[in-house]
């Protein structure tokens, strides 16, 4: 998820910085993949499913009733020229601070029984007509039937007694079935059409009168466009957004990056979200839920379209239904913040070795490094703090002494051990060298602190040895000083040029004492692309295609 701050510096967490397993290659290959699929996307749901969801018309007026059928095909049932609705579950529920919740308060009640005046009616306008005529009258369709009702009463009896002050002596007090949902105009208790179905069928709300404009709707202060489906199982109400993969795309790329980027920058963004969002649209992984991918940091970040500017709709438009592919085969191209100098193979982070997530030194995201910011970061834990940690996640230890790690090729830890006083040992791997100790990146190295002990890896000249890199500074052949950054490079006594990390996995530091001090750069898994070495090549005047085939090995950028 983003967050922007109005100034130069921009801060935010990538998508898929939560532990990923990388799924098994889908046979998604082009003659399976459409061009611009819908796609239903999890708004609130789980825990942070609502008593009540508001829609305010924002672009286009008024708003349509139905539902999607299984080719997610819209069914419309109805409509209403309202611009403020919300759609809120059939229990009682109150109008409390702008939004209805199942709190009782001094607000407008929406209760869950009701009058239901006997007969059925052959469409919605003909139910809206008779129910016009009783106060709190409003058309409702249950299990394909068109039905009038009156009132929305919070208990049997003010239903009943509501009967009888009412004449309506042939109702029958009535409710409906944990499925059910009414629309009400906004801040009231007026009810504008009800809909329930034991059948699997759930509301959806599609803005605007027809499809003759392109509709904006506010909900909960974000902006988006297509339409909205309801669902419920007898608890809160799950909220998903059902639109265009392109429109879906121009909400991702606003919500990952920053829509004042460089367009050939979103352009690498808008491709890495159509395709990963379709790879989890054949995944199937939220159907439980209802729809095909999340709007939060383990999909992708998404909220809406707000903010839209020529840069991002013309990174949407100008690489209209192109996907990323290898081997013929859609690909899963995850990526993440910044690498400090070097991505990392899936296989190093996660489980599974991906053809075309392998790891590389990234010689762009150097140039742009100043511009983001926490960059470079320190965590410190003393060693009483490791030790408590270690014994809270099940490692029962004597008191950990001494900490040490291998790196990869690239630069980054993959394996960390924790050594005890009695010389036992415990190694983490793969992303738990970040996520153990709550790092923001795998690339760090650690120092000691303040008792003597064996030093780090880094030794000079003739075996003096550096406690860390950071603050240390090299002299260039033109005797120039400056501070060391990034990949550091180191010449043999043939002369042979290598990265001081060395083989497959090499000796990175050890280091003892009393406090351990995590000294590293980049944010994020550092497998895929790196956003800010997207935006760092994009001002050198790369491509998008450039971009991504940098950051993906092997991959070809195309439509179906």
């Amino acid at each position: 998820m983003m967050r922007i701050r109005r100034n130069k510096i921009v801060h935010f967490v990538s998508a898929l910085l939560a532990v990923l397993l990388l799924l098994p290659a889908i046979p998604a290959r082009a003659a399976e993949v459409q061009v611009n699929p819908t796609i239903r996307v999890g708004l609130y749901f789980g825990s942070n499913a609502l008593p009540g969801a508001n829609l305010l018309n924002q672009v286009g007026s008024g708003y349509r009733f139905g539902y999607f059928d299984g080719n997610l095909d819209f069914v419309q049932l109805g409509n209403t020229s309202h611009t403020a609705i919300s759609v809120v579950k059939t229990q009682n529920v109150w109008y409390n601070s702008g939004q209805y919740t199942g709190a009782s308060s001094g607000g407008a009640a929406v209760g869950c029984y009701h009058l239901l005046l006997p007969g059925t009616y052959a469409d919605f306008y003909g139910a809206q007509m008779a129910a016009s005529t009783y106060p709190g009258g409003f058309p409702a369709w249950v299990d394909g039937a068109y039905q009038v009702r009156v009132g929305a009463y919070l208990d049997s009896a003010s239903a009943q007694a509501a009967r009888d002050s009412l004449g309506l002596t042939d109702a029958q007090v009535a409710g409906t079935s944990g499925n059910g949902v009414s629309v009400v105009e906004t801040g009231s208790s007026r009810i504008l059409f009800q809909f329930d179905s034991t059948a699997g069928l759930f509301l959806a709300v599609r803005p605007g009168l027809d499809d003759g404009s392109k509709t904006e709707t506010i909900f909960r202060n974000n902006v988006y466009y297509g339409s909205f489906q309801y669902r419920r199982n007898g608890g809160d109400i799950t909220v998903v957004n059902v639109l265009p993969m392109e429109d879906y795309v121009q909400g991702v790329i606003l919500s990952e990056m920053v829509a004042s980027w460089p367009v050939e920058a979103l352009k690498a963004q808008a491709v890495c979200a159509r395709t990963y969002g379709y790879r989890k649209l054949l995944q199937h992984k939220h159907d439980a839920y209802g729809f095909d991918i999340c709007n939060g940091v383990d999909c992708q970040a998404y909220r809406g379209i707000a903010g839209m500017t020529d840069n991002s709709r013309r990174a949407v438009d100008e690489t209209y239904g192109e996907y990323i592919w290898y081997n013929g085969t859609l690909t899963e191209p995850v990526y993440f913040n910044s690498d400090a100098g070097g991505t990392e193979s899936a296989v190093n982070v996660w489980t599974e070795d991906v053809p075309y997530l392998q790891g590389k030194i990234d010689p762009y995201e150097a140039a742009v490094a100043s511009q983001i910011e926490k960059y470079n970061w320190t965590v410190t834990y003393t060693r009483q703090e490791l030790t408590d940690l270690l014994n809270s996640k099940g490692y029962t230890n004597s008191g950990i002494v001494a900490v040490s790690t291998k790196t990869s090729p690239t630069g980054n830890v993959v394996s960390i051990t924790f050594t005890d006083s009695s010389g036992k040992t415990f190694t983490r791997t793969k992303e738990a060298c970040r996520t153990f100790l709550g790092l923001r990146s795998q690339r760090y190295t650690i120092s000691g602190g303040s008792t003597s002990g064996e030093g780090t890896a880094y030794y000079v000249n003739k075996g003096d040895t550096l406690p860390t890199l950071n603050g240390a500074y090299a002299i260039d052949g033109s005797g120039g000083v400056s501070p060391i950054a990034g990949q550091v490079y180191a010449i043999d006594g043939s002369g042979a040029v290598a990265p001081v990390t060395g083989g497959t996995a090499s000796a990175g530091t050890t280091s003892t004492g009393n406090v351990f001090t995590f000294t590293g750069s980049g944010w994020g898994h550092s497998v895929g692309m790196s956003q800010w070495g997207a935006n760092a090549m994009a001002h050198s005047g790369y491509t998008y295609r450039d971009i991504l085939q940098f950051y993906y090995t092997g991959i070809e950028v195309r439509q179906p």
